[in-house]
């Protein structure tokens, strides 16, 4: 038990702060439970705090704002990572992060072609939403943002001011992700990121 807790506290000491660590990340230090039980102690001390179950931040401090939380797009791209699973924001996050929207959705979610579940962190909630590979099939993160916030607006429903507002995104496009990516964007969105282009 204490070699386990040393090694881990050295692996999490050495790592910069603001960091989220999973239980799985300290495997080969022990068993599940022991693991479990060491995180549990290197949070009573101080140095971890937990976010969810089996999910942790090295806390990084400001003088004013007290400890900096990771924002749910930070710990979902972490659980993604770990599941070596895809995703992308659905509309209405999209629309948050493009800034269509002023509303912060306190339930974020995200498609994938990982496991279907929802995680809970304070007043907030990351949930992940099973969907087909052709749906994750734009790797771009911006030509997905803009395509999922225009298929929340609707085809129909698309004003003068939404396309304003998503002009400047559209010419930040990377030309050679359009070349390989565009195609899998309905004909309706290809459209519209076409004539903002010109």
């Amino acid at each position: 038990m204490q070699s386990s807790h040393n090694q881990v506290e050295l692996k999490i000491k050495k790592s910069s702060k603001g960091k989220i660590f999973f239980a799985d990340d300290f495997v080969k230090f022990g068993s599940s439970e022991n693991i479990r039980k060491v995180l549990s102690r290197l949070e009573k001390d101080g140095l971890l705090e937990r976010l969810s179950h089996g999910i942790y931040l090295l806390p990084k401090k400001d003088e004013l704002l007290g400890t900096l939380y990771p924002t749910t797009e930070e710990i979902a791209i972490e659980i993604a990572k770990r599941d070596k699973a895809r995703i992308a924001p659905t509309g209405t996050l999209a629309l948050y992060q493009l800034g269509l929207s002023t509303q912060i959705p306190l339930k974020a979610v995200y498609l994938t072609d990982g496991a279907q579940r929802t995680i809970n962190i304070g007043n907030r909630s990351i949930q992940f939403k099973n969907t087909a590979p052709r749906n994750l099939a734009i790797k771009d993160h911006l030509l997905m943002l803009i395509v999922q916030a225009l298929k929340e607006i609707g085809q129909h429903k698309t004003t003068d001011t939404h396309l304003e507002k998503l002009k400047p995104f559209i010419l930040q496009l990377d030309p050679e992700s359009l070349k390989s990516q565009f195609k899998f964007a309905p004909v309706w969105v290809q459209k519209i990121i076409s004539k903002l282009r010109n």
